[in-house]
């Protein structure tokens, strides 16, 4: 199985936890809420000591930063959020591909659109999320605000559960 990297959002967990065990498989394989960021990855055993040094200075030349989850979108099949801004995703991502261009697993999705799947697999009952989650997102504000403060390279193997092989932390963020 391939790893991927990931920043965690226990932020939207605590709003949108209950919608994503019901409607995203991934819950079932201990995945937290998230925002992808690259899948797949370099698979665990390819990475050497000096790529793991490498990643973890790719991710650190990236400030953290602040964002918040309000708009709701969907994909034919999937329910999501979109991170506000998203230009840092996007930023973190092209200097990680950078870093390993010439090694990464082809990617099934190439045009990156960050966001956090809330539902999976809900083409003929996407009404009912999308007003679960509006409802959600109301009874909290109408939006959840969280900090991308590290990056997360997850692996699993074979059905068992996703888990953090590193947690590397993002640069400090600049003052305005």
């Amino acid at each position: 199985m391939a790893a991927f990297l990931a920043v965690l959002t226990p932020e939207a967990d605590a709003v949108v936890g209950h919608l994503r065990e019901r409607w995203d498989p991934a819950v079932q394989r201990g995945l937290g809420a998230h925002i992808t960021l690259r899948y797949p990855f370099l698979p665990l055993r390819a990475l050497s000591s000096r790529d793991r040094e490498l990643l973890a200075d790719a991710v650190t030349s990236v400030p953290s930063f602040h964002y918040t989850l309000a708009r709701v979108s969907h994909f034919p099949s999937t329910v999501f959020l979109d991170p506000e801004p998203a230009s840092p995703f996007a930023a973190l991502r092209t200097t990680v591909d950078q870093v390993f261009e010439q090694r990464l697993p082809e990617d099934p999705f190439p045009r990156y659109a960050p966001h956090l799947s809330v539902a999976r697999h809900v083409r003929g009952s996407r009404a009912e999320v999308l007003a679960a989650l509006d409802s959600a997102l109301a009874g909290s504000g109408g939006a959840i605000r969280a900090a991308c403060k590290a990056v997360v390279l997850l692996d699993r193997t074979g059905g068992g559960p996703w888990q953090v092989h590193m947690h590397l932390p993002l640069g400090q963020s600049r003052p305005f």
